[in-house]
């Protein structure tokens, strides 16, 4: 997520333990707009996938947030336009790393949860179609954020950990590698969308 996301009186605000986290009413928008193409038809279940989606950017963003607080910095979650922020400090190079691995970490982690719950359900008779559904959709979007996440386009996560570890690499020109390397991976995958799509 590029810059701040600006507060509102219509903010959602709590904390998870010490972590505060503020929801700005286009997150909202932004979820109903992902979700809405695979279930307008049915709005219990078009309610039920956007919550899908806030848990799995909340946790996502809960990795970075728990894995910065771990090294002792303070941090919150702020969640907008299509995605997310925690907010962070950069020191050394492990340390960023493992900050960046925490957020995809996080969504691969509850994708698993999920995985395992539709496995249990399957072994179940007489479960509703919308609750297999929902985790089957939870299961979906968490892997595919999650490897979204991991593209090394800039500001992406992925993109974050080529440039960490292309400056510690070269501290001159790694900075203008990583930029490269973000360019290139876009115009790639932006063709590869407009043939294939």
């Amino acid at each position: 997520m590029l810059g701040r996301i600006p507060e509102t009186q219509f903010d959602l605000r709590f904390r998870i333990g010490p972590i505060p986290v503020r929801v700005h009413p286009i997150f909202w928008l932004t979820g109903v707009f992902i979700c809405w193409g695979s279930y307008q038809q049915d709005p219990p279940m078009l309610f039920i996938a956007v919550g899908a989606v806030f848990l799995s950017v909340l946790v996502h963003e809960l990795g970075h947030a728990t894995m910065t607080r771990l090294f002792g910095w303070p941090s919150e979650i702020v969640l907008g336009f299509f995605g997310g922020y925690a907010t962070t400090a950069r020191t050394s190079t492990g340390r960023n790393l493992a900050v960046l691995i925490a957020g995809p970490g996080a969504g691969f982690a509850l994708a698993a949860v999920a995985f395992v719950a539709v496995l249990a359900l399957n072994a179940q008779e007489n479960v509703p179609e919308r609750v297999r559904t929902a985790l089957g959709f939870l299961l979906f979007i968490n892997i595919a954020w999650s490897l979204l996440n991991l593209i090394p386009v800039l500001a992406l996560d992925g993109g974050q950990i080529a440039r960490e570890i292309m400056v510690w690499f070269n501290p001159r020109r790694g900075e203008q590698w990583a930029m490269l390397l973000s360019a290139v991976i876009g115009a790639v995958t932006a063709a590869a969308g407009y043939f294939l799509l």
